[in-house]
């Protein structure tokens, strides 16, 4: 039996115009924000899902921030990336794995 996604039970499904500005934002702060809305929102893995089979192009989609088609653990600053972003960037991996997306 498949089950009817109602989008409209999104957490980020609002009026609020600074809510989707969020989710599309280039603010370290702002794009955590986004994330952790997600990570309430009872639609998550399907926004998830839809959003690794699609190759977002940019934005926050079930919790995970997406560049260039990918889920990446950070936007990368101008420069040298930190050090540790690749290891943030396997972790992002691997739960995409374990929770059977990519």
């Amino acid at each position: 039996m498949e089950t009817t996604i109602r989008w409209s039970d999104a957490r980020c499904a609002s009026t609020d115009s600074r809510l989707l500005h969020l989710f599309f934002s280039d603010d370290a702060r702002e794009i955590e924000e986004a994330k952790q809305l997600c990570r309430s929102c009872p639609l998550r893995l399907p926004c998830l899902r839809g959003a690794v089979e699609r190759s977002e192009p940019e934005g926050v989609w079930g919790g995970h921030l997406f560049d260039q088609g990918r889920a990446v653990a950070m936007k990368r600053p101008k420069g040298r990336p930190p050090k540790e972003l690749l290891r943030r960037q396997l972790e992002v991996e691997r739960e995409l794995v374990e929770l059977g997306i990519a």
